[in-house]
């Protein structure tokens, strides 16, 4: 009978700590936060697949901890997005169509799909990626239809087929932060996090294939070029003849311009790395830069980095930037200046209901929640008919700029006969000719 009694009274306490070793063993740290704080921010951890960002955002996946993040830098890294995501069914990286995993490396998303397919599976639009890419063929690996998507349906960790699937709404948020083929997506099987300040082992060795690419590509030395390329991924062909197309008169221009690459970024995850940048080969008619997108693909050969594949949209003719014969620096505090000018134009003019003047505050490719430019200012004069008295206040006002591009962040305090409400507000500007003004636009909850 005691024996029973025993029995009896362990059984459930033994239920009780099963349980919690359980919970113990699912349970996951989560990735460093962000402090709101200017100093904290400077000093925060982030992936070690940034080895450098010099404008715009990047996406990293961890498929460990099932988070998606978007970062930006200015002046520090910042995080500007988190959300959790689903990715592959199985661990590891995606080796043959079917296994049920999730790529690892850097990819880029190559168009959007809207409403690609019932809601509850794909939610209401879907970015496929690039895999698999020229260094994942070369590996034998295969498969096709990676896509970050959206879902409708509750969001369970690692239940997709491959792909990497957010909330609907959490997609749409990231939406905002992609630029077809420009925004790089890092996928790791788990984030390696480390101090913002720390450079990469890496950094260095990928850096000088940079600059010994771009010293070829100035001195037309295509055999130089060739050597920074794994043996039989040289440019050849087509890719070939406009590359000499570009760079025949780059003698004229380089006595003149310093024909530096622009707009730097690296990412590596694992032995793939990716350079992205814009290079100038000549001078339009209307005193503009004339150059093109690049990214240099590459692969770790023992210890040592090798081109394996470049991507170039040579077909965009791209205006990089306005010269004069005497180069001018404008100082950062005029930049400032100027922006704050821009932002308080914005916000008297949505105020008064100064359409016109306030459509002017924007690039012509503005995009914000699904939304472009005609479609925006359609939307904000809508709210703007319903609503009377509207007020606008502006605090703690930050201002970085690189170059080209600026970023201001703020409190908004915005009342009016419909609404009151408080936010912090990232509104991302670009240099527009000798204007300043709004390409993205972010309200945070």
């Amino acid at each position: 009978m005691n024996i029973k009694k025993n029995i009896y009274y362990y059984i459930p306490l033994a239920l009780i700590v099963v349980f919690f070793l359980i919970k113990i063993s699912y349970s996951v740290p989560e990735a460093p936060e962000s402090s709101h704080s200017a100093d904290s921010a400077k000093t925060a951890l982030i992936p070690d697949s940034i080895v450098a960002l010099s404008s715009g955002y990047v996406m990293v996946v961890d498929k460990k901890f099932q988070k998606i993040y978007v970062f930006q830098k200015s002046d520090h890294f910042s995080k500007v997005f988190e959300a959790p995501c689903s990715t592959g069914q199985n661990s590891g990286s995606k080796q043959i169509a079917g296994d049920k995993k999730t790529p690892n490396g850097v990819f880029f998303t190559t168009r959007i799909l809207r409403n690609p397919g019932p809601p509850d599976v794909y939610g209401s639009m879907a970015f496929p990626l690039d895999y698999p890419t020229l260094a994942d063929k070369r590996a034998g690996r295969d498969g096709s239809n990676i896509w970050i998507h959206g879902t409708t349906a509750s969001l369970l960790p690692k239940q997709s087929q491959g792909c990497v699937v957010l909330r609907d709404n959490d997609l749409k948020r990231l939406a905002e932060f992609i630029f077809l083929n420009r925004t790089p997506v890092i996928i790791s099987e788990s984030i390696n996090w480390v101090p913002q300040h720390q450079a990469s082992p890496a950094k260095k060795d990928l850096e000088n294939i940079l600059t010994a690419w771009n010293k070829a590509f100035i001195e037309k030395d295509l055999r130089k070029m060739d050597s920074l390329y794994r043996q039989g991924t040289e440019i050849k062909g087509k890719r070939r003849e406009e590359l000499n197309e570009k760079i025949r008169n780059l003698d004229f221009i380089n006595k003149h311009f310093v024909l530096e690459p622009r707009d730097i970024s690296i990412l590596q995850e694992g032995n793939n790395a990716v350079i992205i940048f814009d290079q100038i080969f000549s001078v339009a008619g209307n005193n503009t830069f004339q150059g093109f997108y690049n990214k240099l693909i590459l692969e770790k050969v023992k210890d040592g980095w090798l081109i394996v594949d470049d991507v170039t949209s040579s077909d965009q003719a791209l205006a990089l930037a306005e010269h004069k014969q005497k180069e001018v620096k404008t100082p950062v505090v005029n930049i400032h200046k100027d922006i704050q000018s821009v932002i308080k134009k914005w916000a008297t003019s949505w105020e008064s209901g100064n359409v016109t003047a306030y459509r002017n505050c924007y690039t012509h490719d503005f995009k914000s929640r699904e939304m472009d430019l005609d479609a925006w200012i359609a939307h904000k004069s809508n709210v703007r008919q319903k609503s009377k008295k509207i007020k606008i206040s502006i605090d703690d006002l930050k201002i970085s700029a690189n170059g080209e591009n600026a970023t201001a962040t703020f409190i908004q305090h915005y009342s009016s006969s419909v609404l009151k409400s408080k936010g912090k507000k990232t509104l991302n500007l670009k240099k527009t000719g000798h204007e300043w003004k709004i390409y993205r636009e972010i309200m945070e909850p």
